[in-house]
């Protein structure tokens, strides 16, 4: 009684996820954190997607038994979702980011970490539809190229926060398209890209002068390039595992 007032939800791993039947009643929830709740599958979405339909920020981070299907039924109702976080959704594929991609120019934060069946495929769909898209954390998604940054930086130039740490396959050529294209970068993980070299960061350095955040944490960079990162980068903080940079 009264719920349908309810604006913000958070449960926790212990909360029940077992949904009662809500009888075509609306819930005006904007924010729901399910983060952890494991059991939570496509069917439980679908019910909480068609009860809650003015959603801004969900997310559904570690909750493993959600797949593409899931996301098929939550982009049906509820269309305003402006951050959302499917990050550890092992089931999460390229088809799951282009029903994502309906949410066009409303979505603002996308986190996908984890998820280990991401291409540049899943990516093409992000950049090409979440044009106004500010913060994306694809963390280990181990599929993504330069090809996926490329499509990435040249699309969603607004971006302020990029997180492609420990992914192997993207290298200097990568962090290029991000220099030449996302001048308001403020925040990189690199962590982890054994592409990665002293060269790329010092384009990104050369053209990113608002980055106040750095992580390049188990890379290969050499100390003249994290100097010249300070360089042209004042405010800037690195995160990095040289004992010979201090």
């Amino acid at each position: 009684s009264g719920c349908s007032k309810v604006t913000c939800i958070s449960l926790t791993r212990e909360a029940s996820i077992k949904l009662s039947p809500l009888h075509g009643k609306q819930i005006s929830i904007r924010y729901l954190d399910m983060t952890d709740c494991f059991v939570l599958e496509d069917e439980g979405l679908h019910t909480i997607a068609a009860h809650c339909t003015q959603l801004t920020h969900l997310y559904l981070r570690r909750c493993v038994r959600i797949t593409d299907e899931g996301l098929r039924y939550l982009m049906i109702y509820c269309t305003s979702i402006k951050e959302l976080s499917v990050s550890d959704c092992r089931f999460v594929s390229d088809f799951g980011l282009r029903e994502i991609a309906k949410l066009e120019s409303r979505l603002r934060y996308l986190s996908i970490a984890h998820c280990g069946r991401i291409t540049d495929v899943g990516i093409r769909y992000i950049a090409k539809y979440c044009s106004k898209l500010r913060y994306l954390n694809a963390r280990g998604c181990e599929g993504i190229t330069d090809h996926g940054v490329e499509y990435l930086a040249k699309n969603c130039t607004k971006l302020k926060s990029l997180d492609i740490g420990k992914c192997p396959l993207v290298s200097d050529t990568g962090l290029e398209f991000l220099a030449l294209n996302c001048f308001n970068l403020k925040r990189l993980s690199l962590k982890s890209c054994e592409s990665i070299t002293g060269q790329g960061l010092q384009i990104v350095a050369a053209n990113c002068f608002d980055l106040q955040m750095l992580n390049v944490q188990d890379c290969d960079v050499s100390v003249d390039a994290l100097r010249f990162v300070k360089r042209h980068c004042k405010r800037c903080i690195i995160e990095h595992t040289n004992p010979a940079f201090f």
